[in-house]
């Protein structure tokens, strides 16, 4: 009974293995059939592509000296992203609000001491092939990504052709992975006899592999992109302040005790709580237009008085006659002028204005009005007081007076001596006890400091492993689309030209006219290929001039 039982289990298991064999097997067809099919449309789609890149450019370099400048003028204000052949499609955010995106760019910094990068801040050409010269418009910190991802793409378009092949029982002698130059590649070794004994579809399948897995990779990198967030979830996470990336070395804000550094979160501004990227913008906006005080010890203000001030182009400096630090700054308030009368007066109608001659009531009437404007408007005075603690007195402006507590000194209220649009706001970080004061015009902060909207859940993270993960994402939809566009074409030593001559085949055409199509053809592509590559290099010099 044991011995028939195993028989079953044994047929059983071969039915299964049989069975998804079959499936396997059925697979394999439909998948490399869809690919010989995509390879061929890639095929027609980047001879029109690398064709009309190559009119468009000379065109432009045959017109008239004006259009040609226009020409500079986009080569140097209009950014892409790519790195050997076309503009990449994923973006540098995911926010789909055209507002909100507008403030974003407004954020986004270019600080030139960073090293240059051709995937974030765009290589500045429009299209075509971009040669990659390493630490010319290829930063020395991203060759070890590039290589790898480069290595990465190269396998996967050799072990398309090898999986197609063995699909199709046609031999594969070995794989191996060189180096030109110094840029890395791969190749698969595909017995020739098996290969020509094979049919022309399943040859087809073969050629078209490479390409046809290089878009797949290239649309996976797409959806590892817009899914970094998610996958970085668990360790990055938003709605809880601002994280700053990068200030420029050339802000005031730039680094030391008293700057903002790499990993900083964002929690306020002023009184302004900040959860978000918009929130950071609200908040700076809003101090922009804002103009508080603060409430200060009445008493305190009155002996830091100051009676020697000069004036820069932004601000009113009185503590030199002080011995103070640089974190004290110039506060200004109002104070009601003293009538002084220099002479006595009677309230005695004017002998003239009895008579009825002249005008004598309406300029008393005149002055009046004229010493009460000037009550009104006050005395401005300036004290010499520490930033930092008056910032954290309580809020007050014009419509808002400085409330009056039982047991507690008068409080006035001092304003920072600043013009010109310049502030004093109060930046506060979660993960710092002191505040950072930041004097001069907020657009600085806008343009000069970088932040992300993710924080870090533990102490470990950094907040620059997402940028880190979707500049790989970037590199690898670009290359793999680069390494399966340039294959399809119909040039000399790439898929294209087998992809051409397969195709040839299924016609009719004799052997000798078949040849000589194949070879206009293939002087075409390779002539396209070749002047693209030299206008690349061209383009690349100009935008760099």
């Amino acid at each position: 009974m044991r011995k028939k039982d195993d028989e079953v289990h044994e047929v059983m298991f071969d039915l299964e293995q049989s069975r998804f064999s079959k499936l396997r097997i059925l697979f394999a067809k439909i998948w490399f059939a869809l690919g010989a099919l995509v390879s061929i449309c890639a095929l027609i789609t980047i001879t029109f592509y690398m064709t009309q890149i190559l009119l468009r450019d000379v065109s432009h370099w045959m017109s008239t000296r004006p259009k040609i400048a226009n020409f500079r003028n986009n080569v140097e204000y209009r950014s892409m992203q790519n790195v050997l052949m076309m503009t990449s499609p994923i973006p540098t955010t995911t926010i789909n609000n055209n507002d909100e995106q507008k403030e974003i760019d407004e954020v986004i910094v270019s600080d030139p001491n960073l090293d240059y990068d051709m995937i974030e801040n765009g290589q500045q050409i429009e299209g075509g092939i971009v040669p990659v010269i390493p630490g010319y418009n290829l930063p020395w910190t991203h060759i070890p990504v590039f290589m790898a991802t480069l290595i990465v793409v190269a396998i996967i378009h050799e072990l398309g052709h090898a999986w197609a092949a063995r699909s199709n029982n046609v031999q594969v002698n070995g794989f191996g992975i060189f180096v030109m130059g110094i840029f890395p590649g791969a190749f698969t070794e595909i017995e020739r006899v098996s290969l020509k004994r094979a049919s022309k579809f399943p040859r087809l399948q073969i050629y078209g592999a490479g390409i046809w897995h290089n878009l797949l990779l290239a649309l996976f990198a797409v959806a590892l992109f817009h899914s970094a967030p998610s996958i970085m979830s668990p360790i990055l996470v938003e709605g809880r302040g601002v994280s700053v990336k990068r200030v420029d070395s050339r802000s005031g804000l730039a680094g030391g005790t008293t700057g903002l550094h790499i990993g900083d979160v964002v929690r306020k501004i002023d009184e302004c709580s900040v959860e978000t990227i918009h929130d950071w913008i609200r908040c700076l906006k809003t101090a922009k237009v804002q103009h508080n005080g603060r409430c200060v010890d009445k008493q305190a203000v009155e002996a830091a008085t100051a009676y020697n001030t000069w004036t820069s182009s932004d601000e009113i400096h009185c503590c030199d006659e002080f011995n103070v630090t640089n974190a004290h700054v110039c506060f200004e308030r109002e104070e009601e002028k003293e009538n002084e009368e220099k002479s006595l007066e009677t309230n005695a109608p004017q002998l003239n204005s009895l008579l009825g001659i002249g005008n004598g009531a309406g300029n008393n009437i005149k002055k009046e009005k004229k010493d009460e404007q000037q009550n009104e408007e006050g005395e401005k005075k300036y004290s010499c007081l520490n930033a930092r603690h008056v910032v954290e007195q309580a809020v007050c402006n014009i419509s808002t007076a400085c409330e009056k507590i039982e047991g507690e000194n008068e409080k006035i209220c001092v304003y920072p001596a600043l013009f010109n649009g310049t502030r004093l706001v109060k930046i506060g970080l979660a993960n710092r006890s002191n505040p950072i004061l930041f004097v001069g015009h907020l657009n600085e902060m806008l343009e000069m400091v970088s932040i992300s909207s993710h924080t870090a859940r533990f102490g470990f993270a950094d907040i620059l492993w997402l940028d880190h993960f979707q500049l790989l994402a970037k590199y690898l939809f670009t290359l793999s689309l680069a390494l399966g566009g340039i294959n399809a074409m119909p040039c000399y030593y790439l898929d294209g030209q087998h992809i051409v001559a397969t195709l040839l085949k299924f016609t009719n055409i004799s052997i000798r006219r078949r040849n000589l199509i194949l070879y206009l053809i293939l002087l075409y592509g390779t002539s396209i290929l070749v002047l693209n590559i030299f206008v690349g290099f061209v383009k690349l010099i100009i935008s760099r001039s």
